[in-house]
C-alpha cells in the first residue's frame, strides 16, 4: 500500500480493547522505508539536538565575549520567554492539530499517524517521539523565525533555551510512560498526561506544564 493501512485503523479503533490486549506496537506502513521514517527511537532527538543546542551556547559566549549582545544579561529573561513559549506552542499544537477533528480520510490518516497511533499504543518506544522528518524542518522554522524578530545575537540564546525546553519535554513524556521517578513534579506532569490518555482525551492538552490548561478550561473534571 501506498499509504497507510487504513482498513487496520478502522479495525483497531472499532474494537480496541481486543485488539490493544493483544499488541503493544503497530506498524502503519507496508512500504519498510515509510515506516521507518515516520518512527523514531525516543534517544534520536537528544543525538540530533543537543549537537544544536550546543552550538548556540557557544555562539551566545562568543557573542558575550566580543561584544556582539549589548545586553548580556537580556539573555536570562529571553531564555525564560523562550522556555514558555514552548509550553504554550506544546499545548496549541496538541489541543488544536493532534485533536483536530478530520473530515476525510486522508486527515484522518495523517492524524492517527502523527498522533492517535500514540493513544492506541501509548508504550509504543517507536511512536512517544516526532520523528526527524518533521522536527529537523520544524527547527529549520522555528530559528528562521526567531533569527528574523531577534536577529543573529539574540537569537541563539533564545533558540537554545527553546531546544532545551523540547528536550526536557520529549524525555519527561517518554518517562511518563516508561519510567516512574518519585520527583514530585514529575509525579504531578505524568498524572496529568495519563488522565489525558486514560480518562479524558479532550482536555488536559499541557504536559511540561497546566498552567495553559488552567488559563484555557482544559483541565479533567476531577482536576477542576
Amino acid at each position: 500500500m501506498i499509504f497507510i493501512k487504513f482498513e487496520l485503523m478502522e479495525a483497531i479503533q472499532n474494537n480496541k480493547k481486543l485488539y490493544l490486549a493483544k499488541q503493544k506496537s503497530i506498524r502503519l506502513y507496508e512500504s519498510n522505508l515509510r515506516e521507518f521514517i515516520t518512527t523514531s527511537h525516543h534517544f534520536t532527538p537528544f543525538i540530533i539536538f543537543i549537537p544544536v543546542c550546543l552550538y548556540f551556547i557557544g555562539e551566545t559566549i562568543y557573542f558575550i565575549s566580543n561584544g556582539g549582545l549589548e545586553e548580556p544579561l537580556f539573555i536570562i529573561p529571553l531564555a525564560l520567554v523562550a522556555i514558555c513559549i514552548w509550553t504554550l506552542m506544546e499545548y496549541f499544537i496538541h489541543r488544536f492539530i493532534f485533536h483536530f477533528q478530520a473530515k476525510s480520510k486522508f486527515m484522518e490518516q495523517m492524524l492517527y499517524l502523527i498522533h492517535w497511533a500514540h493513544h492506541d499504543y501509548p508504550d509504543d518506544t517507536k511512536r512517544l517521539v516526532v520523528p526527524p522528518i518533521v522536527t529537523i524542518p520544524g527547527g529549520f522554522l522555528l530559528y528562521g523565525l526567531s533569527y528574523l524578530i531577534l536577529g543573529r545575537e539574540y537569537s541563539a540564546p533564545f533558540f537554545s533555551a527553546l531546544l532545551t525546553a523540547y528536550l526536557i519535554y520529549d524525555w519527561c513524556h517518554f518517562a511518563s510512560h516508561h519510567l516512574n521517578y518519585k520527583n514530585k513534579l514529575f509525579q504531578m506532569m505524568k498524572k496529568h498526561h495519563l488522565r489525558h490518555h486514560f480518562q479524558d482525551t479532550d482536555n488536559a492538552f499541557g504536559f511540561t506544564t497546566d498552567l495553559w490548561d488552567r488559563l484555557f478550561n482544559t483541565m479533567t473534571k476531577k482536576q477542576n
